[in-house]
């Protein structure tokens, strides 16, 4: 039901607001090191585009997702995935 999206979609709001304020003067989750839970979070917010979750709002979290989408690693990952 819409009533139970508006729910899920708020509830996904205030946690992708967490993520984004950890993020604040930080390169990655746990600091300078690009570690496991970055790839993790790269991943799942991929996710945000098909599902029409608008990212925008959370500046900290856009920044570094760009910082990780460049790393050759991901970017040779999301090639042979064919998501680029």
């Amino acid at each position: 039901p819409a009533e139970a999206k508006d729910r899920f979609k708020a509830k996904l709001a205030e946690r992708l607001k967490f993520v984004d304020c950890e993020l604040a003067g930080k390169q990655y989750l746990m600091g300078d090191d690009f570690t496991v839970a970055d790839g993790y979070l790269f991943t799942v917010t991929n996710w945000a585009k098909p599902l029409q979750i608008d990212l925008s709002p959370f500046a900290n979290l856009v920044a570094y997702r760009e910082r990780v989408g460049a790393r050759p690693a991901v970017q040779r990952a999301m090639k042979a995935e064919g998501l680029i």
